[in-house]
């Protein structure tokens, strides 16, 4: 076997976190509820996990969660409602086959799919700065369109100013990945510098968010002097490339212009607050809606959804607003998790940088993000447990040497 064990569920983990989001399958559409249960159905093939000890936290998480969607089906009758956990119910299933060396393959692979990724998405932005067209386009999922620069994929573009977002349908989600596995590094003790490639690498999505998390990444960091030096001389060349490509403008006007605050007291890039006023009106006139969600549609068509309402995703109210209590529970659940972690340790202020990005994309209960949010709530448990020694959350399986390629 060319593969071992590890490294076929690190490669399934990574296929199913981070590449089924791409808005390329819907393209050709493939529909991720059927490739999710076609990875089910090859995991449980391959792996025999009938054959395994399935341990009563996961076994019950699962169980819990599709008696609960079960509640807003009836109440909606759409027996869709408990189909549509197959999403974090799989991802449950997945950490409960991995161990110590499967959590350092995936971290493995993963970072080299970000720097792969990322890399792409410097050389779309230089392509287009130098006033490069795109190849073609696609339309996203909610029907505007990506188009691909050669390496990359972005839906927004000012002049010849691209925001790049590699395979994903907009940068916010290519830096929420690169912050994500950034955290996964941190936690498994990985090497300062990659992570610091990859966050300053991030940058070229010209995200607030990602600054939000880099800054609290920086402040969890043990900057002894051996890695600052490392981690500046990494940083550097990047810098520089930046000031050659006329890149402090693009800073000032396009990232750092849109924290500035207009004549209304308001920021200029956020995007985000008047949908949370909205949602919370919705609730406010609508109080069914915190158990059962806006509409079944806000569930399963957003466009129906958007017609119907006004918009109120993409924010910490929408999950409560739109699909009700008993849908987003796991959300609420992982952020309170994240968010409070900092108490045990300044090591696990990347936990609540990680929540703070869980705040403006709230999709724990969807396709890849699921096991992505999942990976760093158990990662972040699992590190508080072990300083007082309790029972492990994740077997220890075969040697760790894997974590020093990285």
């Amino acid at each position: 076997m060319l593969l071992s064990r590890p490294q076929i569920l690190a490669l399934v983990m990574v296929f199913y976190g981070l590449v089924m989001i791409s808005p390329l399958f819907a393209h050709f559409s493939v529909s991720g509820t059927a490739l999710t249960f076609g990875l089910l159905g090859a995991v449980l093939i391959l792996f025999r996990v009938g054959d395994l000890e399935v341990s009563r936290l996961f076994l019950y998480l699962g169980l819990t969660v599709f008696a609960l969607l079960c509640i807003p089906g009836l109440y909606w009758m759409d027996p869709r409602y408990p189909l549509s956990g197959i999403f974090l119910v799989f991802s449950l299933l997945l950490l409960q086959l991995t161990d110590e060396l499967t959590i350092d393959w995936f971290v493995t692979f993963a970072t080299a799919l970000m720097l792969i990724l990322l890399i792409g998405a410097v050389i779309g932005f230089v392509l287009a700065l130098n006033g490069v067209s795109p190849l073609f386009e696609i339309a996203n999922t909610d029907g505007r369109s990506n188009h691909f620069y050669y390496t990359t994929f972005s839906k927004i573009r000012w002049g010849n100013i691209i925001r790049p977002s590699a395979i994903y349908d907009e940068p916010g989600a290519l830096s929420f990945m690169v912050c994500a596995i950034a955290a996964l590094r941190h936690l498994r003790g990985r090497d300062a510098r990659i992570t610091w490639l990859m966050l300053g690498l991030g940058f070229v999505t010209l995200s607030l968010a990602h600054l939000v998390y880099v800054l609290i990444h920086a402040m969890a960091e043990r900057l002894r002097a051996r890695n600052f030096i490392g981690i500046i001389a990494t940083i550097l060349p990047l810098a520089l490339l930046v000031v050659y490509f006329g890149g402090h403008e693009i800073i000032e006007k396009r990232l750092l212009g849109r924290i500035s605050m207009t004549e209304t007291g308001q920021i200029v890039g956020d995007n985000r607050s008047w949908r949370m006023v909205n949602a919370a009106k919705h609730m406010d006139t609508h109080p069914e809606s915190i158990l059962f969600g806006a509409d079944s549609s806000c569930r399963f068509d957003q466009n129906t959804c958007k017609k119907k309402f006004e918009l109120m995703g993409e924010n910490p109210l929408s999950p409560l607003a739109l699909h009700g209590i008993f849908v987003s529970w796991p959300y609420y659940l992982a952020l309170l998790l994240l968010i409070t972690a900092p108490l045990f340790g300044k090591q696990f202020l990347v936990a609540a940088g990680f929540g703070a990005l869980l705040l403006q994309r709230p999709y724990i209960v969807g396709i890849g993000y699921s096991l992505i949010t999942l990976l760093v709530v158990m990662m972040t448990i699992e590190r508080i447990a072990a300083r007082s020694g309790p029972a492990r959350l994740i077997p220890v399986g075969g040697s760790r040497s894997v974590g020093e390629l990285t």
